[in-house]
């Protein structure tokens, strides 16, 4: 009897589909072979028979079943092969040699004071595993060791991927001295060149004297704006409740104004959007307004973080949270209507949201699975980001936050604990070898850590939900390629860091 293959079945409203995992093929396929397909390895050949005599008569039986055992032997489709789910890394000193000389970014926390109350921030007290706002600044040595540290560490990165130093608070600009030494520190030492430098900023604080130093260095700014002044003064607010957008939106029209070649190729947009969900509105917002018009391929959507948060709780948002998901597949179907009448360029908050999802899918790689795989999404701690808090201590990154620490200025990244995690890493993602959308979810920690540890309640809450979201982004993806063979063609020239 032939083993069962590893594959998921969907279909669209023009027929049966499988996506067979071992060789990353979505195969459109006809009726019997579609309902068969199931019965493959689980019964045996007149069982299957038996089973579906009264749909399809026995030459079409089997004749599916001879196309299936001839796809295994032949085509190397239909395998039941699965793989092991790991990483790779076998020591604490494979994890120091691939860290060495090899780091794309450091997070100062420059400070962890704030002008604003922003009342869905991970530092406002409503989330569990996260600081609160604080006064403390990052003292000048401590900016300079972790600086040295990236100096040194980063040597492998290419001159088309600068390393990043990044600034973060709390809100930088309430420590500006500190950031404009790190920035004259990279000139002293000859270095600056080597370095790109970027700042995630409220907006509210921006001196012209200020503007004028970011767009001297070349710096990238990210400036949170949620949308239209009703939305994003519901939540992000001064400590007296008094709304920010007016403030934000005449600093962000000072710096087009002044500079608008560093506005075009500099500045981007970080839009929270907390329930009610209205995104038909923040999405005229951005795509009507000329200020935005330079810069609409730069908004960032993120939706409020709903994890181990009173948030919703506090401002009986709870009802309106369960809307999400159908406000997500209004805007797939927008997105998935102008792929197939080849007006992609028309979109704006809709490529932030969905462009991960359909990129991932139209390019992914078409090879066989090998006996082990790393999981999806999984980063080395520390490489991509390395979060240095006010204190000197090394974290993973911004999005993990002071969860599970990984060195410090003084002695640097600790390969140890970074190997123990990468372990549990391995260890709580095994099961999905069995997963069939292995291939096409990402598993990154910020999703399933309670505090520095994983967290398998969360992991089963959220498997579900990709699972449902991943299908039906298949389903979507052949029902745009039905209509339209070459849309994904927009996507050539996209790069995904």
């Amino acid at each position: 009897m032939m083993k069962k293959p590893f594959v998921k079945r969907f279909k669209t409203k023009s027929g049966p589909y499988i996506y067979d995992v071992n060789s990353n093929e979505v195969i459109r396929v006809n009726n019997p072979l579609y309902d068969i397909i199931e019965e493959i390895g689980v019964k045996d050949t007149h069982a299957i028979i038996d089973k579906w005599q009264h749909r399809y008569s026995e030459k079409e039986i089997l004749k599916s079943i001879q196309e299936i055992e001839d796809a295994q032997h032949k085509h190397r489709l239909f395998s039941s092969h699965r793989p092991l789910i790991s990483c790779g890394y076998t020591s604490t000193e494979h994890i120091k040699k691939n860290l060495e000389h090899n780091l794309n970014q450091i997070i100062l926390e420059v400070t962890s004071r704030c002008n604003q109350r922003c009342k869905y921030c991970t530092f406002s007290g409503r989330y569990s595993y996260s600081r609160r706002h604080g006064e403390e600044d990052m003292p000048v040595d401590i900016a300079i060791k972790a600086v040295e540290y990236f100096i040194e560490n980063s040597k492998g990165k290419s001159e088309k991927m600068r390393p990043v130093i990044s600034f973060y608070g709390g809100e930088p600009i309430l420590n500006l001295n500190l950031i404009k030494k790190i920035v004259g520190y990279t000139k002293e030492k000859g270095v600056l060149d080597r370095f790109s430098f970027s700042l995630t900023i409220n907006g509210t604080l921006l001196t012209d004297e200020d503007i004028s130093f970011f767009a001297d260095n070349n710096m990238m700014i990210m400036v949170s704006l949620d949308g239209p002044k009703e939305m994003h003064d519901r939540y992000r607010v001064f400590p007296s409740g008094k709304g920010t957008f007016d403030t934000t939106l005449a600093n962000l029209k000072k710096i087009k104004r002044y500079y608008p070649v560093y506005f075009k190729d500099k500045v981007s947009i970080n839009a929270v959007i907390s329930p009610p969900y209205p995104f038909a509105s923040v999405i005229a917002f951005f795509s009507r307004r000329k200020l935005f018009e330079p810069i609409k391929e730069s908004v960032i959507i993120n939706p409020v973080n709903g994890c181990d948060t009173t948030f919703f709780h506090d401002f009986d948002l709870e009802d309106e949270l369960k809307k999400l998901p159908v406000e997500f597949h209004k805007l797939r179907m927008k997105y998935k209507k102008a792929l197939i009448r080849g007006q992609y360029d028309r979109l704006t908050i809709e490529k932030s949201l969905l462009l991960d999802d359909f990129f991932a899918i139209s390019r992914r790689k078409m090879q066989t699975l090998d006996e082990t795989i790393p999981p999806l999404g999984a980063c080395l701690p520390g490489q991509r980001r390395l979060l240095v808090n006010t204190k000197g201590k090394f974290f993973m990154c911004e999005r993990v936050g002071a969860n599970y620490e990984i060195g410090d200025v003084e002695n640097g990244l600790n390969f140890k604990r970074i190997f123990d995690f990468i372990t549990a890493y391995d260890e709580f993602f095994k099961e999905c070898s069995n997963c069939w959308a292995l291939r096409l979810c990402k598993k990154c920690f910020k999703d399933f850590h309670k505090g520095a540890d994983f967290d398998h309640k969360r992991k089963r809450g959220l498997c579900k939900v990709m699972l449902e979201e991943i299908e039906t982004n298949l389903i979507t993806f052949c029902e745009i390629l039905e209509k339209k063979p070459d849309a994904f063609k927009v996507f050539e020239n996209v790069v995904m860091v």
